[in-house]
């Protein structure tokens, strides 16, 4: 297995405090980062073929690319541990949806 480029490192703290500035009251800044270098180890091979590109240019846009992908996945993250840690269970979506559709069938039919 092959080391995670060493930008990684400098781009999850700057992501991980833009995340925590939202989601803060629920999750840890620490976890947010961990959670970034774990989705770009995840992805060792891809990361490092974007971050050793040697046209400067091409290098600086693919590592904001980067940037914006790992703050998405931090932002999923947050959202999730949101939920649970405010009392949101995930079967409760599956019953609403259920429950939805159950009422809008006599209407889809008629």
């Amino acid at each position: 297995m092959t080391e995670v480029h060493p930008t990684i490192y400098d781009l999850a703290p700057s992501v991980a405090r833009s995340i925590f500035n939202r989601y803060g009251k629920w999750v840890d800044r620490d976890d947010i980062k961990q959670e970034c270098i774990v989705w770009a180890m995840s992805r060792t091979a891809w990361v490092n073929e974007q971050l050793n590109e040697p046209d400067t240019e091409k290098r600086k846009h693919n590592e904001q690319k980067l940037a914006w992908q790992m703050a998405r996945h931090a932002e999923r993250y947050a959202r999730r541990e949101k939920a649970v840690r405010s009392g949101y269970q995930p079967g409760d979506e599956a019953f609403y949806q259920i429950a939805t559709l159950a009422t809008l069938l006599p209407f889809v039919i008629a």
